[in-house]
């Protein structure tokens, strides 16, 4: 859990983190989160940029 105080109130606002490109939360459907610095991403986000990349086909090198 994030836990944040709302200005002067002295009452703990607590926020679920969620995926930062999804917006799933932790928990939601089996969904495990990532953290980072200040960032999470979930697993099933996680998958999709994989398979992006095992796809991604790199640039032919320039001829000199």
């Amino acid at each position: 859990m994030i836990f944040r105080r709302k200005g002067s109130n002295p009452t703990v606002i607590r926020h679920r983190p969620r995926c930062s490109f999804c917006g799933k939360e932790r928990g939601e459907g089996g969904v495990q989160l990532v953290a980072g610095a200040g960032v999470y991403i979930c697993s099933e986000c996680v998958r999709v940029a994989s398979e992006i990349l095992r796809h991604h086909q790199r640039p032919a090198p320039a001829g000199t």
